[in-house]
């Protein structure tokens, strides 16, 4: 597992990595098709005036209330992670970004959300057994909305992993 936080807050969020990889609906541009009800939370459908859409859990009854999507995941792939999240209000509100598998929860990332702003979160994990796992956002503070767009979850074999990695290093070192 492997998880990173970052401090990034952008007035919208940049596209989803890699196309949103196998998440159906990753812009948020078809409704909230591909996403469900997770818990006892309202979950909707926002446009901002400039036009970006996103979902949003409100009304949240627990800290995983909220909205998530279901994958079929793979014994040993890698699965990269990441989009941004924003809160109704308030700074430095720890989101947590986890997949519920069959063997348990797994924390694939986080970031720290504040109102006003996008923050991104990027992180992965790799699973010990194929099934399905449901994806879902996380946070203690159940006064608070959870919004999210741009969402991308990527599986790499070990081999394109490998491949992904010396492509970055190379990028990094000739930059």
């Amino acid at each position: 597992m492997v998880i990173f936080g970052t401090i990034w807050c952008l007035k919208n969020p940049l596209k989803p990595l890699y196309n949103g990889g196998i998440v159906i609906n990753p812009e948020l541009n078809d409704g909230l098709n591909g996403w469900s009800s997770l818990g006892d939370a309202k979950i909707e459908h926002k446009v901002t005036n400039d036009g970006n859409k996103f979902i949003v859990a409100s009304e949240r009854k627990g800290p995983y209330h909220g909205f998530s999507q279901t994958f079929q995941l793979e014994k040993d792939k890698f699965y990269v992670i990441s989009g941004w999240v924003q809160v109704s209000r308030g700074d430095a509100n720890s989101v947590a970004v986890i997949f519920k598998t069959q063997s348990g929860f797994q924390h694939a990332a986080w970031a720290i959300a504040k109102s006003g702003c996008w923050s991104m979160f990027k992180g992965g994990l790799v699973v010990n057994a194929s099934g399905p796992a449901e994806l879902y956002f996380e946070t203690n503070n159940t006064a608070i909305d959870i919004w999210a767009d741009s969402i991308s979850v990527k599986p790499f074999s070990q081999e394109e992993w490998k491949s992904h990695q010396d492509q970055t290093i190379e990028k990094i070192e000739n930059s």
